[in-house]
């Protein structure tokens, strides 16, 4: 228990590099399917990719396989009995493979205040691996007073910070005021929008 809270916490702390495109939105190589494998072999890398805690997986590894993967990464982030960050994964899988229903799946997961703070984080950073910087201002502003999470605040403002500056930076500025005594969080955003034009 205590690893897997241990865990959580690093998946919803570790630093942010910034939103990644979504690989054909940005003209970076995708990692073609692999059509050797069956479909019991897909749901078989996606269990032993879960299941790593040493080595990170790629998003060229998750969109080797390809859309097939979609419904067991899915299967995986509605799983309330499985680990917050074996979700959190699937959510990274879901968000590299890409397509409609992984697109839904990684946006619902950001809004749903039952998920757990570290599989809401990831969700709401990859949410801009799908969406434009208008269409991320109208879905993660209002995240930014998200009742729950503290964490999923600060990458909403981060994310909006980012990829909506123009748009979102009042919002996060007001909303950093209202944090209190948990304004810190939000101060990797707060340095942004004081860059931004």
């Amino acid at each position: 228990m205590i690893t897997a809270l241990l865990m959580a916490a690093v998946v919803a702390a570790s630093p942010y590099p910034g939103p990644r495109r979504h690989p054909a939105r940005a003209g970076a190589p995708v990692a073609a399917v692999d059509q050797t494998l069956s479909d019991a072999e897909v749901r078989a890398r996606v269990e032993n990719d879960l299941s790593s805690i040493d080595v990170p997986i790629t998003d060229r590894q998750w969109q080797a396989l390809g859309p097939r993967a979609v419904p067991a990464l899915q299967a995986t982030l509605q799983d309330s009995s499985a680990l917050p960050s074996r979700r959190a994964a699937a959510v990274a899988g879901l968000a590299a493979i890409g397509g409609a229903q992984a697109r839904r799946s990684v946006l619902e997961a950001a809004e749903d205040e039952g998920q757990p703070s570290a599989v809401r984080t990831r969700a709401v950073r990859s949410a801009a691996r799908f969406l434009s910087a208008q269409e991320l201002s109208g879905r993660l502003t209002p995240l930014l007073r998200d009742p729950v999470h503290p964490a999923v605040r600060a990458a909403a403002a981060e994310v909006l910070a980012r990829s909506a500056p123009r748009s979102a930076c009042g919002a996060i500025r007001a909303q950093a005021e209202r944090e209190g005594p948990a304004r810190g969080t939000f101060a990797r955003a707060l340095e942004r929008c004081g860059a931004a034009p």
